[in-house]
């Protein structure tokens, strides 16, 4: 990646600075956020620390966490908890912290790349900062360190791409090294890797040789096979049977439950699944789902390998059997908040207390100034002035790589945009596909603000030259 500038490191040591005194005042008035799955984390983290984690209680519990989860992040908390106690929370929070700082320094360096000025390569970074990213790293959830490798994996290899000169293979290795340690963390990265083919492809062009290229592009991927690989037989020796996860049994029967509205025929058949959802679901909901599972373990006998294997056979027949259902439900994934990432701090706050407090408080909302808060007036107008900015990244980081491919060719800048944008169509389609939240996307909104603001500058100085060149056009006519 290409170095930062002796005169940027002044800006981005402030910008450093900046954040950790905001993060840190955060962290102070709400403390770490535990999320949802937490709790389940820690669970896992216990059983790591009582050794018993080996063992699989596939009869007792219907969804047992040290099967339902990968290792990973239960991995860095048993050891939180064993090196800080009862601050073992504070401890993964800070280690966030940490490894985000790393995440928009690797950001700035790439903005760089891409040809922006100091001002608004900082701009950049703090953007992606101050986004989805800000929320996670305060809570106990994957999100936040996954987020955080893939970003910089993204920054590694899109600055080979646009360096366009020989280059190593460290840059390879230690993208490969992040996307491996990423699906410890999360095992849906085995399918999402597909996303950074067309960046990794991109970049082996600057490695020499056609065995160099070869290389560089295997070492980008081989890691995560055979970590893959190696967990697989770790669950084959721990249950008997070759799977990463269960974690199918509630994430696939989520977008059939919801499919269902539509089409009630998808539980239509005799089997214990489609009589228990048929009985269950009534407000399709994450409770009903895991009340499924609940019903299939207790009633039938079901282990969560069969629920998860049973339910990964509907969903697939779903989409063949019921296309229009499920295509409903993909799109239901899809809305205009999408559109709102790139520039969005005044969303974080509120965010920070919706997960914090359990209410936003109506923070920046309309309805707050017609309740009489007149004081929210100014946040409410900051929102939707960001909100335009982020619409108008969003569109050149969508419309205008499109533009510069037919203007300039394969250039270096269209050949990253187009990884980074494959990248994010990939994150967005395939969790589309289940469930999308916000939060899903954190790994890949730094493309699209970095790729927005490029291809933005660059639509600027391309009219500007237009203009230029109008009046001596004009001159010799």
């Amino acid at each position: 990646m290409m170095p930062i500038r002796k005169t940027d490191h002044a800006f981005v040591l402030c910008l450093v600075l900046c954040l950790i005194a905001l993060k840190g005042g955060v962290l102070l008035v709400f403390g770490p956020i535990m999320s949802p799955d937490g709790t389940g984390y820690a669970g896992y983290a216990d059983a790591i620390i009582a050794g018993t984690f080996t063992h699989v209680d596939l009869e007792r519990d219907a969804i047992p966490i040290t099967l339902a989860r990968p290792i990973g992040y239960p991995a860095l908390i048993a050891a939180a908890k064993i090196l800080a106690g009862q601050s073992w929370q504070w401890a993964i929070v800070l280690l966030q912290f940490a490894a985000s700082l790393l995440a928009t320094t690797a950001v700035y360096r790439l903005a760089r790349s891409f040809r922006l000025g100091v001002w608004p390569s900082l701009g950049v970074a703090a953007a992606q900062a101050t986004a989805i990213q800000f929320v996670i790293d305060q809570a106990i959830a994957t999100d936040s360190l996954y987020a955080s490798a893939l970003t910089i994996a993204q920054c590694l290899i899109a600055a080979i791409v646009l360096h366009r000169k020989a280059a190593g293979l460290i840059g390879f290795v230690g993208a490969g090294g992040l996307i491996a340690a990423s699906f410890v963390l999360r095992d849906a990265t085995e399918f999402l890797a597909v996303g950074f083919v067309p960046l990794a492809a991109a970049a082996v062009g600057a490695a020499g040789s056609r065995l160099r290229q070869g290389l560089a592009f295997a070492l980008v991927f081989i890691p995560l096979i055979l970590t893959q690989r190696t967990y697989v037989e770790w669950n084959r020796w721990r249950v008997g049977v070759p799977v990463v996860t269960t974690v199918a049994q509630f994430a696939l029967l989520t977008p059939l439950a919801n499919a269902s509205r539509y089409d009630a025929a998808i539980f239509s058949g005799s089997s214990p699944l489609d009589e228990t959802a048929r009985r269950v679901f009534k407000a399709f909901n994450v409770d009903e789902v895991l009340e499924v599972n609940q019903f299939l373990h207790r009633d039938y006998g079901w282990d969560s390998l069969r629920i998860a294997h049973e339910v990964t056979a509907a969903y697939l027949r779903a989409w063949v059997d019921h296309p229009a259902a499920m295509i409903r439900n993909f799109m239901d994934q899809i809305s205009e908040s999408q559109l709102h990432q790139a520039v969005r701090p005044v969303e974080t706050v509120r965010d920070l207390l919706l997960w914090s407090t359990g209410s936003d408080r109506d923070f920046a909302r309309e309805r707050a100034v017609r309740a009489g808060n007149w004081w929210m007036i100014a946040a409410v107008i900051a929102n939707r002035a960001l909100e335009a900015i982020s619409v108008a990244i969003f569109a050149g980081f969508i419309l205008i790589t499109p533009f510069r491919l037919v203007r300039e060719g394969w250039s270096a800048e269209v050949l990253a945009s187009i990884g980074l944008g494959c990248a994010y169509l990939a994150f967005d389609g395939f969790y589309a596909a289940v469930r999308l939240e916000v939060r899903y996307l954190a790994p890949v909104v730094m493309g699209s603000i970095v790729v927005g603001a490029a291809n933005l500058a660059w639509l600027v100085a391309f009219c500007r030259s237009k203009m230029e060149a109008r009046p001596s056009i004009e001159g010799r006519a």
